[in-house]
């Protein structure tokens, strides 16, 4: 454990690269089951799989993603509680829209640039309605 764990399972799998900037940013895995940051939401081949903890700096080093609960995570736009979330192109949490994957559900108001905490809410991926 880090001590950046608010509550809830994690996994660890090896960086895609240097991810030192990402810590508390939305991640996803490249095609070769590594740890990258998400930049895509609109990409259903995308899977949002959790909010990064640790600060790993080379390729293959232990990026430890936390992957359901309550996590901290980086605000890319002003959110309100209890918005669905996703991520922008930075790996930020912006507001969900029609067909966006979603990685959860704001418990905190959040302003861009801050961070808040969101409630990680899988399910397999919830896809936000057109």
């Amino acid at each position: 454990m880090t001590g950046t764990n608010q509550d809830g399972p994690e996994i660890t799998l090896p960086a895609s690269g240097n991810l030192s900037s990402y810590q508390f940013h939305v991640m996803t895995l490249d095609t070769d089951g590594k740890v990258k940051l998400a930049d895509d939401a609109d990409d259903p081949s995308e899977a949002l799989i959790g909010i990064l903890q640790n600060k790993p700096n080379a390729e293959d080093e232990e990026a430890l993603v936390l992957i359901c609960g309550i996590a901290k995570a980086m605000g890319g736009a002003s959110l309100d509680e209890g918005t669905w979330v996703t991520c922008g192109s930075d790996g930020h949490l912006v507001a969900a829209v029609a067909d966006d994957n979603t990685i959860g559900i704001a418990i905190d108001a959040v302003v861009s640039g801050s961070i808040g905490r969101i409630l990680i809410s899988r399910g397999g991926g919830h896809v936000v309605p057109a």
